[in-house]
């Protein structure tokens, strides 16, 4: 069985907290392509694999994104230097980078926190929803 990793060795990690102006609607797979050619455009692929950015949340246009501590001001810079989108403008706005998830919904999305397994049970029914929908 597999021990997992003390705290000393784990990576530190920043969440940066994310606003999206775009003409369309988003999905959440559009969200995690936009980042990661953004961050590979301008920083490069080791870059890119070091920084390690995950995305956490994503609705209404905001978003929160996971950092690995050291990488936080590339990532930053390349979410802004993006322009275009499926030739349509796009504009990434960098609202604040904290150090917990709890931080971020409070200081900067002002979103009441909500536990983790609480959003993965909300977007297994979501998912579970719209596959009814379609069979439907």
């Amino acid at each position: 069985m597999l021990k997992t990793l003390p705290p000393t060795l784990r990576e530190k990690k920043r969440y940066l907290a994310f606003e999206i102006l775009h003409k369309e609607e988003l999905s959440n797979d559009d969200i995690i392509g936009i980042i990661r050619t953004s961050i590979i455009d301008y920083c490069g692929l080791k870059e890119c694999a070091t920084a390690n950015p995950w995305l956490i949340d994503y609705s209404n246009g905001m978003g929160i994104l996971r950092v690995e501590r050291t990488q936080v001001d590339n990532v930053k810079a390349s979410l802004i230097l993006l322009s275009h989108y499926k030739k349509n403008p796009i504009n990434i706005r960098i609202m604040g980078v904290s150090n917990s998830i709890k931080n971020i919904r409070k200081k900067f999305l002002k979103v009441p926190h909500e536990p983790y397994y609480k959003i993965i049970q909300r977007k297994k029914r979501e998912y579970q929803n719209k596959l009814k929908n379609k069979n439907i």
